[in-house]
């Protein structure tokens, strides 16, 4: 086992991604490439890749994985910048989003490029491996998973009311998949037991539920310096986050209902508004069962990972999993 780490992968993974695009052409096409790969980021896919792949592995598949898990990374990135066009977001990690900088026609030709070289990374890394016709189907499935989890957070903006079964599914599809593929695939190229590849996901789906809870929860009570875009961002674009969707089944009295039954009927608040909800939110406690609906979910990642045998790698994990709760960014 190779045993580094997680910062030590990290930059491993920088490096891979800038040496890869470094010398591409033409540059109206991979600048922009570059400028989102050199954006920042928690490269926090590529580190779960590792990590679960040397948590089940005896020999030394560190740069296997961390291929696989940086085609990952940049598969995420190119839905982020499709993304951005699709919600007419003007920042992403506090920068100009790339249909902001350059144009529309840059970011979708660009993304799709990104998709390709997803792909090519992958099946470098991977070509070799007994589970290889596995890794690229789950591969795959998460590709798929992300653009509906994606139709669905659309579909919810048009939507006069949705259901916290709704919500879920649609974070499970948008948010959790891609981190199950990062834990899977992990999980393949280590040679996981059937056994070992079902607890890696099922964790890696409730990091991912604790994950995007707590980004929603971020979006109304974090910093915009450290959130890396517009505090209320989700308020403003009439999103259906964990927050909206709780209050909704609490059905407020008063002006507390009028200011929700305004945001659904607008599809959104104006800025002015969101001190107000903000406030609403945390009359009616909202906020807090938000944080309980985290801590949940990153307890029962912990409790899946139990199954495992102890190793550097699987603390590393489990590490990775508590960090969630605390994050600010």
């Amino acid at each position: 086992m190779h045993g580094i780490a997680t910062d030590a992968i990290r930059n491993d993974v920088e490096k891979f991604l800038c040496d890869y695009f470094a010398q591409m052409q033409p540059a109206s096409l991979y600048d922009p490439i570059r400028y989102v790969l050199t954006g920042g980021g928690k490269r926090l896919r590529p580190v779960l890749t590792v990590l679960a792949a040397e948590s089940v592995s005896k020999t030394d598949v560190y740069e296997s994985a961390l291929r696989a898990g940086s085609a990952i990374e940049i598969l995420h990135n190119f839905t982020l910048v499709h993304d951005d066009i699709m919600d007419k977001s003007d920042l992403r990690r506090g920068r100009q989003t790339v249909h902001n900088r350059w144009n529309d026609a840059t970011a979708i030709l660009s993304g799709d490029t990104m998709l390709g070289a997803a792909y090519q990374i992958l099946l470098g890394a991977t070509a070799n491996s007994h589970d290889f016709g596995n890794i690229i189907q789950s591969f795959t499935a998460g590709l798929i998973g992300v653009c509906e989890g994606q139709a669905l957070d659309l579909d919810y903006q048009r939507s006069s009311a949705v259901s916290m079964d709704k919500y879920m599914r649609m974070i499970e599809l948008k948010t959790a998949k891609l981190l199950e593929i990062c834990a899977e695939i992990g999980a393949f190229i280590g040679g996981a037991s059937s056994e070992q590849i079902s607890v890696l996901r099922e964790f890696a789906r409730n990091v991912g539920a604790a994950f995007q809870i707590q980004d929603d929860l971020l979006d109304i009570t974090g910093e915009a310096a450290e959130f890396g875009k517009p505090i209320g961002n989700d308020i403003i674009e009439g999103k259906k986050t964990y927050l909206i969707v709780r209050a909704a089944e609490i059905a407020p009295k008063g002006s507390d209902g009028e200011l929700l039954r305004k945001f659904f009927n607008e599809r959104g608040l104006p800025a002015i508004d969101i001190p107000r909800m903000k406030d609403m939110l945390q009359r009616h406690d909202v906020l807090n069962d938000a944080r309980s609906a985290i801590e949940k979910f990153s307890a029962d990642a912990a409790m899946y990972l139990s199954v495992l045998p102890d190793s550097p790698a699987k603390q590393k994990l489990l590490d990775i999993n508590a960090g969630l709760i605390v994050r600010r960014s």
